[in-house]
């Protein structure tokens, strides 16, 4: 299992950071995380914990790591639950997902990315506090948001996250029905992991 985790997990911070941000940022080496410790870090940085999602299982997470999506980013869906690009380019980083969340209302107008819809995204989640399995439901919203984080990854989370949560809540302003995923994509407790099962990551 630790070999597993390692793999994947090293690629995606590999691709995705330098030395100097990594220090900048405060990331720091992975720990083994429950719903007291996530939800304790999100409420500093004044984010809503009332549905803490995450990864059912280490096969989940890699499962998500080899989808190359990255953290902390966001993806899109239509009113449809289809996925719609944000990235003017496919080398646009999350910076432009602010861009996008302040003309969030054009979501309905782009045309979907084909065969990409919301249900992919959410497969084998389930919510932190209880481990029970997550439905989104029924209700209608105008736009889905899902936002993928993760504590190790430092005061990063707050800059991103708060400053997109901030622009959805304009957006609600104006209107817009939104409907807000966090999936936490640290390693969790419940899964049995002992610490020696976790990566160290040479920085």
């Amino acid at each position: 299992m630790k070999s597993i985790v390692f793999c994947f997990t090293f690629l995606f911070l590999a691709q995705g950071c330098t030395r100097l941000i990594i220090m900048k940022e405060g990331i720091k080496q992975p720990a083994l995380e429950d719903y007291n410790s996530l939800s304790n870090f999100l409420l500093k940085i004044e984010v809503d914990t009332s549905e803490l999602l995450c990864f059912k299982d280490t096969i989940a997470l890699n499962k998500f790591f080899k989808m190359n999506i990255g953290m902390p980013e966001s993806r899109f869906f239509n009113s449809e639950k289809k996925l719609v690009d944000y990235r003017e380019s496919p080398k646009d980083c999350n910076g432009q997902v602010s861009v996008f969340l302040e003309k969030a209302e054009m979501v309905n107008q782009k045309t979907p990315v084909s065969d990409e819809f919301l249900e992919k995204y959410l497969k084998d989640l389930v919510y932190v506090k209880d481990q029970q399995p997550f439905a989104i439901g029924q209700e209608k919203n105008d736009l889905y948001l899902v936002m993928y984080w993760a504590k190790y990854l430092g005061k990063i989370n707050k800059r991103k996250v708060f400053e997109w949560l901030n622009l959805v809540e304009d957006a609600r302003k104006r209107g817009l029905k939104i409907r807000v995923l966090k999936i936490n994509a640290d390693y969790q407790q419940f899964w049995g992991l002992k610490k020696n099962d976790l990566p160290q990551f040479v920085y």
